[in-house]
């Protein structure tokens, strides 16, 4: 097997497993609803914590990481199979749309901050660490959890982007920062709205 056709199979089993909608079959399991026709209708953490208490949302939130991080952990810590480089910020990227736009869910998804957080992990810790330390307060002070994930996402993808370009990782690791973070803070775009006018949920918030 060639290395792009391997390459290109490890971009799509990660769309795929991204695709996995794990705040929709819990909250299935745990309360009998679609969480896509609850509170914002996403799919993430977050709703999921609205909808079923703060374990289920935990729980949600933990395999929303596992799903992005677990194939970008074989390829480049396991068993590299010979994969260029550039394939990984690819993989990465195609975790996040998949849990944003899943397959199996009629593309209807969640925001993909928690699949973006671990991709950014594994391709560049220190970047995570970044992401982690600027944008917990922020969620912990305020209670937005918004706001805290489109500061993760900013100062994330510009601590990756410039560890690319720095030559400190890998040089393509850049693309998972510019599009992962650009297209994360635009699934938040009506947050920003809210958060604008005031009107934006706070943690242990019930309804819209």
């Amino acid at each position: 097997m060639s290395i792009y056709l391997a390459g290109g199979t490890l971009v799509i089993f990660s769309y795929l497993l991204g695709s996995v909608s794990f705040g929709l079959i819990i909250t299935k399991m745990v309360k009998g609803i679609d969480i896509r026709e609850y509170a914002s209708g996403s799919t993430g953490a977050t709703n999921v914590m609205r909808a079923c208490g703060w374990r289920w949302g935990i729980l949600a939130f933990a395999l929303d990481m596992l799903k992005a991080a677990l194939p970008l952990l074989i390829v480049i810590y396991i068993n590299d199979f010979g994969i260029p480089t550039w394939i990984h910020p690819i993989m990465g990227l195609s975790a996040i749309f998949g849990h944003i736009w899943p397959i199996f869910t009629n593309f209807r998804g969640g925001k993909g901050m928690a699949s973006g957080w671990s991709a950014l992990i594994v391709l560049s810790p220190w970047s995570g660490l970044v992401a982690c330390v600027l944008s917990f307060p922020f969620m912990i002070f305020t209670r937005y959890v918004s706001l805290g994930s489109i500061i993760g996402s900013l100062s994330g993808g510009i601590a990756i982007t410039t560890l690319s370009i720095l030559g400190y990782i890998e040089p393509s690791y850049c693309a998972f920062g510019l599009v992962g973070s650009a297209l994360t803070i635009l699934k938040h775009k009506d947050n920003i709205i809210r958060l604008l006018n005031g009107s934006e949920r706070k943690i242990g918030a019930t309804s819209d």
